[in-house]
């Protein structure tokens, strides 16, 4: 699959490659590579849609078919607001990455959802039933818990290592493989469970920029936490009287805070992590003031 980038003809190229006695004697059903052709498409689709939303608009084409393998076009067309980040973060590497850790996982998880998952900024724990622990980025565990990425798995990997003298699948990205699956592995590519939380923690001591303050009751807060934006809940029945006491705050003030984070995976194949602050420790104002702490003196 050569894929054809948004900037300045940037261009990689992945291909999926067939090998064993039916493949070396030509002997390939129409309809299996034909249905290979198009979920291994669909599934590099699926991973530039988990990295980049759907403002991003995917086309693949057929360019190339050998003797058991074959590759196509991936041509991306950029809409509404995401250009802008395209604009600056074109990365090709990166959906590769993407795409060789998430076949990765589905062996690592020989065919059983996570049994715990952790997250550290981009990255992801994922420990499987037996124990061990693999550390891929985030979207590489959304693609594969995605229930259509699984299924596009299933038939270009599991169902054609199921075929009578196919003995192995692989991928490679100019002269370097990134992954190879043999027939004894082939049974680990299928659609996974993913509505079971996976893990909660306590952050102590997080920092917190307001953007939004909820004032009414059940409405979340919005914070920067210097990396990224996120919506918490407010549990802490103290801090809450404070602010119907008419405690001031102002956009940009900082909350130092525990908070809980649970992690989960949506039913849309996406980690979904959800935030509540459970104790307010300090207000730190913008104006540079002393900082007002709301522990007991």
């Amino acid at each position: 699959m050569a894929a054809r980038t948004w900037n300045d003809g940037e261009q990689m190229s992945l291909l999926l490659r067939y090998s064993g006695p039916t493949v070396d004697d030509g002997r390939m059903g129409v309809y299996d590579v034909a249905a290979n052709m198009v979920t291994f498409s669909d599934y590099v689709i699926a991973a530039a849609h988990t990295m980049y939303g759907s403002d991003v608009e995917v086309r693949a084409e057929v360019s190339a078919f050998s003797h058991g393998s074959f590759e196509t076009d991936l041509l991306f067309h950029v809409a509404g607001m995401a250009s802008a980040l395209f604009a600056s973060e074109p990365n090709v590497v990166a959906l590769c990455t993407t795409v060789r850790e998430s076949l990765e996982l589905f062996k690592f998880l020989k065919g059983e959802p996570p049994k715990e998952i952790s997250q550290q900024d981009r990255s992801v724990n994922v420990e499987n039933n037996n124990g061990q622990i693999l550390v891929v980025n985030i979207d590489s565990l959304s693609l594969t818990m995605n229930p259509k990425a699984g299924e596009a798995a299933a038939q270009f990997i599991g169902r054609a290592l199921e075929t009578a003298g196919v003995e192995a699948v692989s991928i490679g990205s100019g002269r370097d493989e990134l992954i190879e699956v043999d027939e004894s592995e082939g049974e680990y590519f299928r659609p996974l469970s993913m509505d079971v939380d996976r893990s909660e923690y306590i952050v102590p001591d997080m920092k917190l920029q307001i953007s939004v303050i909820g004032f009414r009751d059940g409405l979340k807060w919005k914070f920067s936490d210097g990396a990224k934006n996120i919506a918490a809940a407010v549990e802490d029945k103290r801090f809450l009287e404070r602010v119907e006491g008419g405690e001031a705050f102002r956009k940009g003030d900082v909350l130092v805070c525990d908070v809980r984070v649970v992690q989960s995976v949506a039913a849309n194949g996406r980690l979904k992590t959800q935030h509540s602050i459970i104790e307010v420790k300090q207000h730190l104002s913008r104006a540079a003031q002393p900082s007002i702490s709301f522990d007991d003196e």
